[in-house]
């Protein structure tokens, strides 16, 4: 091609049309297109590929999760019997202790107990604890309440 002073200087012919443009382009589209091909197969079968891996590990660490799960469990059944245990075994002495430290204030009682008792206590008690009660107690609470 030669250059003339009055044209600018052109890498694309003039006398070429859209159709040998195409021509030229389209080898180029051609083997990128077959790239682009190739790349989603490879994208598709690796996205598949670590889909598959993640839904086999997630399996695996659900079960493994649920075995650990069931192992504290019975760990947790296991130490909770042996701290009720010995809870029940500490109450008891604790009881046994309490019962013993009072032991003089119960021989107080029941010394005070008998002297009233024995010593004249005897009116009062009929008076307390008689069954007759029982009868005129109601008849008592039945006047009250009529007479308001």
């Amino acid at each position: 091609m030669i250059l003339h002073a009055t044209q600018p200087p052109t890498f694309i012919p003039s006398s070429t049309t859209t159709s040998d443009l195409l021509a030229f382009l389209a080898p180029a589209f051609t083997h990128s297109l077959y790239l682009v091909f190739i790349f989603q197969r490879l994208l598709s079968t690796t996205t598949l590929f670590v889909f598959f891996r993640a839904y086999l590990l997630s399996g695996l660490l659900l079960r493994q999760s649920f075995y650990a799960s069931e192992i504290l469990l019975a760990q947790s059944y296991f130490a909770s019997g042996v701290v009720a245990h010995q809870l029940l075994i500490a109450s008891k002495r604790s009881l046994g202790l309490a019962w013993r430290s009072t032991e003089m204030l119960r021989r107080k009682l029941f010394y005070e107990l008998m002297v009233f008792v024995l010593g004249g206590g005897q009116g009062i008690i009929l008076l307390v604890f008689w069954p007759g009660w029982l009868v005129i107690g109601p008849g008592v609470w039945c006047v009250m309440w009529a007479c308001g």
